[in-house]
Parts: C-alpha cells; structure tokens; sequence
C-alpha cells in the first residue's frame, strides 16, 4: 500500500479498510471485537469508515485482538538493534579539533647545557 502523496484522511480510511478487512478474515463481527478489545462498536464503525478517530490505546488493543500488534515492531523497532545505525555508527570517524602544526623552535638541535659550562 503506497501512502505516499496522499492526505492524512485518506490514510485513515485506508487504514480503517485493512482493519475491517483483517476482522472480517478472522470471521469477527464488530460487536465480539468489541467485547474482545473492550473498544465500543461506534469507534470501531468509524475507524472502519474512515470517518472518525479513536484513541492510540483503542487502536493498539484493536490490533492485539486482531493479531496485528507485532506488525507495529516492524515500524518502532528498538533503535539500539537496527542494522543501519549501528553500520553508520562504526563507519563514523571521532571528530578531531583542527590544530595548527607545532613549529620547530630554532635551537632544537643544540644541545642545552647549565649556566657557564659552555666556557
């Protein structure tokens, strides 16, 4: 499903659709899913129209009961385990200062002695 271009309303239904049509598949009237996610019949007919909102617990328990929950893992994945990130982090050189090269003072090659015993 491609949601690319299209307006937040037109995602909702389509999200609305998938749902009904996955309760529908797992052969669940509106009122059992109800009574199985403790979510009313009305924010369940309009979430499957399209035509309202429901809160994001409603929702999450939606697709619990509809075994869609561990679809969302895919999405909001524990940041510290993902490939690309941890690729990029060991590809990424430490950041250094930019210093100006020391000078080399022009004695540096004699040899320093104390006090008067050059005499």
């Amino acid at each position: 499903m491609d949601w690319e271009g299209k307006n937040l309303y037109e995602i909702q239904e389509n999200i609305g659709t998938s749902l009904k049509g996955r309760r529908i598949q797992m052969e669940l009237s509106q009122e059992e899913l109800s009574e199985r996610s403790g979510v009313s019949p009305s924010s369940i007919a309009r979430l499957e129209t399209g035509k309202g909102n429901i809160s994001l617990l409603n929702l999450l328990s939606l697709l619990k009961e509809l075994d869609l929950l561990n679809e969302l893992q895919l999405i909001f994945r524990d940041p510290s385990f993902s490939l690309a990130l941890l690729a990029k982090s060991k590809t990424k050189k430490l950041r250094q200062r930019v210093r100006k090269p020391k000078t080399i003072p022009p004695n540096k090659n004699k040899v320093w002695v104390w006090g008067n015993q050059n005499e």
